[in-house]
């Protein structure tokens, strides 16, 4: 499983999320894809106000100040599922 961080520079919300999955992660097998979205037109379209925001598969899990108990829950959720499928 992937999570996909979108963040930028100097964002001490993006900072606080990046550290908080970095834990998650010793605790749950998946991957974390960080995306900085500084110069990047689109992005910064999409995403400025809204970072830092946590994405599986497209899919919004936390986006503004990061949620620990909600992303920690999808996490186990989707890891447990797919072990039964």
């Amino acid at each position: 499983m992937v999570l996909t961080l979108y963040r930028r520079a100097n964002c001490s919300l993006c900072e606080e999320a990046l550290v908080m999955l970095e834990w998650l992660m010793e605790d749950y097998p998946f991957e974390l894809e960080q995306i900085d979205i500084t110069g990047n037109e689109e992005l910064e379209a999409k995403y400025l106000f809204e970072i830092p925001v946590v994405l599986h598969e497209g899919r919004v899990i936390s986006q503004g100040r990061y949620d620990d108990s909600k992303v920690e829950d999808f996490v186990k959720y989707t890891l447990t599922s797919k072990k039964n499928v």
